[in-house]
């Protein structure tokens, strides 16, 4: 059996899941169905309206080391299991090792003793020499050639760069804690420049988002402003809009596939690395932290927006590079690899 073991809820968000989805359905192309084991139940919908069975162990996400007796009665040797979560640590990973083979997903350069350790972000490469330090990993991939997409964006067409943007797409994540969506649309709904533009706003609002109403009440009245719930495949809604307002999540990678021109932002450190890559590798603006300085980073924002609206050339060059980076087979390459550990 394939197991994997990852949770999505308020605290977490989406972004775990999601990309494991990718890696799932990658997976079942290739003889292989794999289980869901979640600590709790708050992300079972997300993942059974996808088609996959889910175990929940009824634990504490926080608390991984002491799911271990419950994992020993579920997954049995020659069994494999993808963990992602950044609460798993070494000595979770070292007993899990002890059951069955053992692969993960890893953001921020630490080592772990599995079978095969995947780090696909663009700045992976620059960490390759954590992963040959103590707990080193048997086999690692990394780079962004192993970014987890879902089928649909590999061989996207990519975005037409029009003359004038007219729709924008603004999305923070399956949470928005910091009701960066407001700041961000209070921001840009008010910039003197950017109303001279026919822009309509739209809105994603994820599933464990504690401002939806709030976000709806202020804003839905509002000509402008589109306000989506439920979305669970955003390519869509990125595809129709001529520039993207991101949180450095996972979202990122969907929006380099399309090469829908692009800003970020980011709240912890895991996004980060990803902010910042992005705007070392192409002219990407990060805008910054938003939990260290909401007002700067949506005056970034608008900076950035205003430059995508006056500056077509500039659109087309972020279409390029963002293109270059991802090619969307990754979730077919770690599948292959991590079902090959048997």
């Amino acid at each position: 059996m394939f197991y994997i073991r990852a949770d999505a809820n308020m605290n977490v968000g989406m972004g775990h899941v999601m990309r494991c989805m990718a890696i799932a359905e990658a997976a079942v192309q290739i003889g292989y169905k794999p289980v869901f084991i979640t600590a709790d139940n708050d992300g079972e919908k997300l993942i059974t309206e996808r088609g996959f069975s889910v175990i929940t162990l009824n634990t504490d996400y926080k608390e991984m080391g002491r799911e271990i007796p419950q994992l020993e009665k579920i997954v049995k040797g020659g069994d494999i299991i993808l963990v992602d979560s950044y609460y798993a640590d070494a000595g979770y990973y070292t007993e899990l090792g002890k059951i069955c083979r053992t692969a993960c997903i890893e953001d921020m350069g630490t080592a772990y003793p599995v079978d095969l350790l995947i780090n696909y972000n663009i700045y992976a490469s620059d960490l390759g020499e954590n992963y040959k330090k103590e707990n080193a990993p048997e086999r690692v991939l990394l780079g962004a050639e192993y970014v987890p997409l879902r089928k649909v964006y590999s061989g996207s067409a990519g975005c037409r760069v029009k003359e004038q943007i007219t729709n924008v797409i603004i999305t923070t994540g399956g949470s928005d804690p910091y009701f960066a969506a407001g700041t961000v649309l209070e921001a840009v709904l008010n910039d003197k420049k950017l109303s001279e533009y026919d822009i309509t706003y739209h809105v994603v609002s994820g599933p464990f988002n504690i401002f939806a109403d709030r976000l709806k009440r202020e804003y839905s009245s509002r000509g402008n402003v589109i306000i989506y719930e439920g979305l669970n495949d955003l390519k869509p809604l990125i595809e129709q809009c001529d520039a993207a307002i991101c949180a450095a999540g996972s979202t990122i990678y969907e929006i380099c596939a399309t090469g829908v021109p692009m800003m970020c932002f980011y709240f912890v450190q895991n996004q980060k690395q990803g902010a910042l890559a992005l705007e070392r590798l192409t002219d990407i603006k990060n805008a910054g932290c938003f939990t260290d300085n909401k007002a700067q980073v949506a005056e970034n924002i608008v900076s950035a927006l205003q430059k995508c609206a006056e500056d077509k050339a500039y659109r087309e060059k972020l279409c390029r590079q963002e293109r270059s980076i991802v090619d969307g087979g990754g979730a077919a390459r770690i599948a292959k690899a991590v079902c090959g550990l048997k």
